[in-house]
């Protein structure tokens, strides 16, 4: 009686067993690759923090070049008057200004463009089962990454995503 028990049970299972429809779940551990600067580049508002740093590039060359100027000229031998070492100190506190001032435009105007493409790059990866999205630029410099197959990159998917 016991052996008819066990095999019932067993066909039991094995009905269930070949019943069932088993498919294949989408594997979290999926990794992929998205060009974040390029996706901010192609953003209106990282177009504006990319012009913005131009403009904070060519003000701080300007001022650099002054300094460099008066740094020259004290190398060479040459004693600086009062008023040329006030205005290298004037000139190294206003680049330090003009640095920090520039430095936190341009986190405020690529803030909207890295909250969209993170937002996008967010939702492809959850829509697509994808359980890891690396920085294409962080990857390489860094080395971390020393292979990855084709069709890896999903930046094309967010750029269209971001409406461009």
């Amino acid at each position: 009686m016991k052996r008819l028990i066990m095999i019932a049970l067993g066909a039991v299972a094995a009905m269930v067993l070949l019943s069932s429809t088993l498919t294949a779940q989408p594997d979290a551990n999926r990794l992929v690759f998205a060009d974040s600067q390029a996706l901010i580049a192609a953003h209106p508002a990282g177009q504006e923090a990319s012009e913005l740093r131009i403009r904070a590039q060519n003000e701080v060359n300007e001022i650099r070049q002054q300094l460099e100027t008066i740094q020259n000229r004290a190398r060479a031998g040459e004693t600086l008057s009062n008023e040329e070492t006030e205005r290298f100190n004037i000139l190294v506190t206003t680049l330090e200004s003009v640095q920090t001032r520039y430095q936190a435009e341009i986190a405020a105007a690529a803030g909207p463009a890295i909250e969209a493409v993170n937002a996008a790059i967010r939702a492809i990866a959850v829509e697509q089962g994808y359980g890891i999205v690396f920085d294409i630029g962080a990857a390489a410099d860094t080395g971390l990454v020393v292979y990855a197959a084709d069709g890896l990159d999903i930046t094309d998917a967010v750029m269209l995503r971001l409406g461009n």
